[in-house]
């Protein structure tokens, strides 16, 4: 018992315990639209190809169908990869490029990820947090993960779908806990991509408040310059008296 209660304890000094006051339920519904509407963004792609290749407009099922039709693999192939691309605009260009740290559904409810310091994320951050976390290791519930595993599929050859699967459900219920029950607040992504969900208008308010106490500083600044420098004093040098001459 002693035992176990170590090892949770050492688990427990590696997280972040700085609190954050985000609203959970802001962050469970930025979520649920990313979700929802990531999901069609990701999956358009296979969906449009598959209409346009088997002339069906039948549910798109997976990237396995078009094999399944008779079709060539390679077409189940261009169809992963061309949602790949498209979760990736989604998930990684959109928070870099068009709304710094935010997706559509964080710029909705007003979060921002933002690096742990409380700088902005660049693409290093979001690829490790969004592409590698979120994508390839908790992704149970992304549309964008199950093409991926179903691309490895089929570029392999070797059948990954369900294993990685099950792995996922894991990351993805150990991220779920470390979110909700921790003070920080920050998900297994997080902490792969250094990263945590801050409430944008106070990150904003803070930059304005930084911004107003560095304009109040300028006037001390500028009066410290323009305070006129004391004149140099002249040397007053001594009249030398003329030598009296010893002779008389």
């Amino acid at each position: 018992m002693s035992e176990t209660t170590g090892i949770f304890r050492k688990l427990s000094s590696k997280l972040d315990h700085t609190p954050n006051d985000i609203p959970m339920g802001k962050r469970l519904g930025a979520y649920f639209i990313d979700w929802s509407l990531g999901g069609i963004i990701s999956g358009f792609p296979a969906v449009l190809l598959y209409g346009v290749i088997t002339g069906k407009s039948d549910m798109f099922s997976d990237l396995y169908v078009f094999e399944a039709l008779g079709f060539e693999r390679y077409w189940g192939m261009t169809a992963g990869i061309l949602c790949l691309l498209a979760a990736i605009l989604y998930y990684i260009v959109v928070p870099c490029k068009i709304w710094r740290g935010q997706t559509l559904g964080k710029h909705l409810l007003g979060l921002r990820i933002v690096r742990k310091d409380g700088e902005a994320v660049g693409v290093k951050e979001l690829i490790l947090r969004q592409g590698i976390a979120i994508f390839l290791m908790e992704g149970t519930l992304f549309i964008i993960s199950t093409y991926i595993r179903q691309l490895v599929t089929l570029v392999t050859w070797v059948y990954v779908d369900a294993i990685w699967q099950y792995i996922g459900i894991a990351f993805t219920l150990l991220s779920v806990v470390l979110a909700i029950y921790t003070a920080s607040h920050r998900a297994l992504h997080d902490y792969i991509g250094g990263t945590k969900v801050v409430l944008a208008l106070k990150e904003e308010e803070v930059k304005k408040d930084t911004l107003k106490q560095a304009e109040k500083s300028k006037p001390e600044q500028q009066k410290r310059k323009q305070k006129p420098m004391p004149a140099p004093q002249k040397k007053t040098e001594k009249k030398r008296l003329p030598k009296k001459n010893g002779k008389k």
